[in-house]
């Protein structure tokens, strides 16, 4: 009997023991995360995107509602925008608008542009940029002296052109229009190439069909009159509003 009292009591002592040792803080080496559990990189994000509602699946990103992504001097504004990382896209649907804003050191000018459309897309791994469907391009274009400034409106089916080259390639009804000053300008083709670093439209019809109304100065007169250039290819400048037809 008095063994058992014995055992009891010991058995007693370690499982309290036991609990004491349980309930006593760690020390704070315990504490100590890992080397990789918190990574702040000291370079800033490449890009900086915003959304209201965010959904994962499969690889791709869903945001949705008041949509803002930031990249360079590049800001893409969405209802809905399809994200991946592997390879990186960016997919921007309800009524998508980019905005970019550039100097351009060749011509000497701050260019805004503003593209809207149904659907644009923006590609870092390809440096594809492509938007569809009723498709409007505005371009600000005022000189560093600010002596000058012109703006350029564009509407076509389609756009289409790569981060290292300077041509916008817009195709499908194209329409080009040059809204400010007494002398409005207006052309239209099946296609239009524009060159951003030199300020060049580059109409161009396979009928003929090319064309652009501007205005020229009449030396006798000294009044500007109006001019029709139309061919296969129309060279116009949107800057000097010197233009070729071919």
């Amino acid at each position: 009997m008095r063994k058992n009292l014995i055992y009891l009591i010991a058995l007693f002592v370690i499982i309290s023991i036991k609990l004491l040792a349980a309930n006593e803080p760690l020390v704070p080496e315990d504490f100590i995360p890992a080397s990789d559990t918190f990574v702040i990189k000291k370079e800033k994000p490449d890009a900086v995107i915003i959304a209201d509602t965010l959904f994962a699946k499969d690889g791709i990103i869903t945001l949705d509602g008041r949509v803002k992504a930031t990249r360079l001097n590049d800001i893409l504004t969405c209802g809905k925008a399809l994200l991946s990382n592997k390879p990186q896209w960016i997919l921007a649907t309800i009524r998508p608008s980019l905005f970019r804003k550039e100097s351009v050191l060749e011509t000497r000018v701050v260019r805004e542009m503003n593209i809207t459309a149904k659907n644009i897309y923006l590609g870092k791994d390809d440096g594809l940029l492509s938007a569809s469907d009723t498709v409007v391009v505005t371009i600000d274009e005022t000189t560093w002296d600010l002596a000058t400034h012109t703006r350029v409106i564009i509407t076509s089916d389609d756009l289409i052109g790569k981060e290292d080259s300077e041509r916008l390639i817009f195709s499908g009804n194209v329409k080009i229009y040059e809204p400010e000053g007494e002398n409005p300008s207006d052309g239209k083709g099946d296609r239009l190439d524009y060159l951003r670093k030199r300020s060049l439209a580059v109409l161009s019809s396979a009928a003929g069909n090319a064309l652009i109304n501007t205005w020229e100065l009449n030396p006798d007169t000294n009044q500007k009159e109006k001019r029709s250039l139309k061919g296969k290819r129309v060279i116009y400048n949107t800057l000097t509003k010197e233009g070729i037809s071919e």
